[in-house]
């Protein structure tokens, strides 16, 4: 199974794909692919919070690129938290949009069961920046391209969950 949950910035969206996906993985050990880079004492910060967070309900994965290579010989769930920072590492290691879309492809078709977190950005004005216009169109291609696959897509809202599909 596939699931796609999304919602805007601290939406808790993190929170119920954590609790959706120990529901799933029942009494397997999860895999929790973490794919934010440590760039910064703010984000280190982050990242040693959600870790303590999680404690050791998940065998976390950190990568922030090479997901499907990094999966491949797993057979555990796992959740992919989140699809958004994968997509600014993408844009930063400047890689060309068919690699960004092949590496969706292929996360598609892993057998696993994958809980897909990605932020919707699409709600706002139209940047003013080329780069941040770019990120905003393809974390919308991809957010489209995760809710057709799916076999169920969340919106997550002030900590509550909506089904969309």
């Amino acid at each position: 199974m596939k699931i796609l949950i999304t919602g805007g910035v601290k939406s808790g969206k993190s929170r119920q794909a954590e609790m959706r996906m120990l529901k799933m993985a029942q009494t397997q050990k999860p895999v929790y692919l973490a794919t934010t880079e440590l760039l910064d004492p703010e984000m280190e910060k982050r990242i040693a919070e959600h870790r303590q967070q999680r404690g050791e309900k998940f065998r976390t994965i950190e990568e922030p690129l090479d997901l499907t290579g990094t999966l491949a010989e797993t057979k555990a769930p796992v959740l992919i938290e989140c699809m958004t920072m994968w997509l600014n590492n993408a844009l930063h290691h400047q890689l060309p949009e068919s690699k960004i879309f092949a590496e969706i492809e292929s996360l598609l078709l892993l057998e696993n069961d994958i809980v897909f977190v990605l932020n919707e950005v699409g709600l706002g004005i139209i940047p003013d920046n080329p780069l941040s216009r770019k990120f905003a169109d393809l974390s919308g291609r991809i957010a489209q391209m995760l809710a057709e696959a799916c076999d169920e897509v969340n919106w997550c809202v002030a900590g509550i969950l909506v089904k969309i599909k």
